[in-house]
């Protein structure tokens, strides 16, 4: 989701609909604008999303996944296509991006994606029903995050797994992909958060350049 995601959901119970609020001091408001971003090619050369997409613990054709910010479906459509019996959950706040995704899953040979709308504090999830969340670029753009991932943690299955990639606070990603260090969280303050939301740390891959790839078990 990058910059948009600073850009949390509320809920309106009159409308029924979300909004934006802004939660940090950068915004991005323009829709358009952050998916040219997120399709951009010169992404593939550092973030290597078929490489983190092998290397994920998926446990089978029909496997059930949530992609917690999945915005134009970047990873969504390499998730969606490792579980052609299964289903991949589009999770984000923002309509234009569950439009964009209904109007290409087809062309891009993946029916089986579903967007689902979420919230800001709440991925909306139903209990124990998906196998792996992955949440890429997103966490630090989260709010309440252990409440948020103890939602998440009663969402997977027994044995089911939580994927966390993010940007190192370090690291020097090309700008306009990443948020300004003071916004990223150390691998470590993931890990202690994700321990109070009931996660340990199973694994954790370092092919990446700018970014911690971290694989979490559920305790029961």
């Amino acid at each position: 989701m990058y910059r948009l995601l600073l850009a949390a959901a509320l809920v309106l119970p009159a409308a029924g609909c979300r909004k934006r609020e802004v939660v940090a001091d950068m915004d991005y408001d323009d829709p358009k604008a952050a998916i040219a971003a997120m399709e951009s090619q010169e992404r593939e050369s550092w973030e290597m999303p078929d490489r983190i997409v092998r290397s994920l613990p998926i446990p089978g054709k029909d496997a059930v996944i949530a992609d917690i910010g999945a915005g134009a479906g970047y990873f969504s459509r390499r998730l969606a296509a490792e579980v052609p019996a299964g289903t991949v959950y589009a999770v984000d706040i923002d309509d234009e991006f569950r439009s964009y995704i209904e109007n290409n899953r087809e062309d891009w040979g993946t029916p089986n994606i579903q967007p689902h709308l979420a919230f800001y504090d709440d991925p909306a999830l139903p209990e124990k029903s998906i196998d792996l969340v992955f949440v890429a670029n997103t966490y630090a753009y989260l709010r309440a995050r252990v409440n948020y991932f103890k939602k998440v943690h009663n969402a997977l299955k027994p044995g089911g797994r939580l994927v966390i990639v993010d940007f190192r606070p370090e690291a020097t990603p090309p700008e306009k992909f990443a948020p300004d260090p003071k916004y990223r969280l150390s691998r470590d303050a993931i890990v202690g958060e994700l321990a109070q939301a009931g996660f340990v740390l199973e694994r954790e891959e370092d092919f990446l350049p700018h970014q911690y790839y971290l694989i979490f078990a559920r305790n029961p």
